[in-house]
């Protein structure tokens, strides 16, 4: 009786340790999972920042380039 509840005690002694580190990495990744949601709404505003159209027609003037000329426009019927 006496190794059963010695072993049983271990049993539940580990059972602990192993919730707590359980705990530990479920926070962990909680953190983690935060710092890459914050991440990916940074770069949606800077995505959005670079695809607008004021930004890009900067960008492009920057590059040399301009409209097209009505004789550069090719339609399709």
């Amino acid at each position: 009786m006496f190794l059963v509840t010695i072993a049983l005690g271990l049993g539940l002694v580990w059972v602990n340790i192993e919730r707590v580190d359980l705990a530990y990495e479920l926070k962990s990744l909680e953190r983690e999972l935060q710092e890459k949601q914050e991440q990916n709404s940074k770069l949606q505003v800077e995505r959005h920042y670079l695809l607008a159209p004021a930004t890009l027609r900067v960008r492009a003037e920057m590059a040399g380039l301009k409209p097209p000329r009505r004789d550069q426009i090719r339609t399709l019927e």
